[in-house]
């Protein structure tokens, strides 16, 4: 049986490491094997879920406040609001991401978000 509990603390860990710029424990806690599904956007491997990671911890400022998560198995719910803010425009947007736990690492996202929100802010970069 997985931990449902340790996966959950693991979620909020790389949420938390996104608003801190932690690339360290990012690279830590995302399987070397990761894949990444997003809305809008389509399959990712790590090295895409990396370069997309990159774009936010770009950001002077970075807030992600975490609305619910929920653990059941080796899965993790969460729902999100972020607020990304640049030098010359702030990029915020609502999430709902399911991730798996494999070996203590993240191995699997699905990313929903505002599609319409992440097209009108890279129209603007």
């Amino acid at each position: 049986m997985a931990n449902s509990d340790g996966n959950k603390e693991l979620v909020l860990r790389f949420m938390q490491a996104i608003v801190d710029g932690d690339v360290a424990t990012l690279e830590t806690i995302i399987h070397y094997d990761a894949r990444w599904w997003i809305n809008g956007i389509g399959d990712l491997d790590r090295a895409g879920l990396f370069n997309g990671l990159s774009a936010l911890i770009a950001a002077k400022e970075r807030t992600m406040v975490v609305t619910h998560a929920v653990a059941e198995g080796d899965h993790v719910a969460v729902e999100a609001v972020g607020e990304m803010v640049y030098d010359n425009d702030v990029y915020r947007n609502q999430y709902h991401n399911v991730f798996r736990i494999a070996d203590g690492c993240i191995i699997e996202g699905r990313e929903y978000m505002d599609t319409q929100a992440a097209a009108a802010f890279m129209a603007r970069r």
